[in-house]
């Protein structure tokens, strides 16, 4: 086994307690993503659903970072 590998960062990591900032960002994602869809549409259950795709999409990207 490579030594270099043990101190290797993890490509991903989960949202924890401390990250209120990205979690403010996914909700506020969300939230615009989830109206303008309904304000456009007036559809709710795609409204949300693209809201969904947004927020995790965002989650994603947050894990990547």
């Amino acid at each position: 086994m490579d030594r270099g590998l043990k101190n290797v960062r993890p490509r991903y990591r989960k949202l924890g307690p401390e990250d209120w900032v990205e979690r403010l960002i996914v909700g506020m994602l969300f939230a615009v993503s989830a109206m303008g869809v309904y304000v456009l549409t007036g559809a709710l259950m795609p409204a949300l659903a693209i809201g969904v795709l947004v927020a995790a999409v965002a989650i994603g990207v947050v894990a990547i970072l």
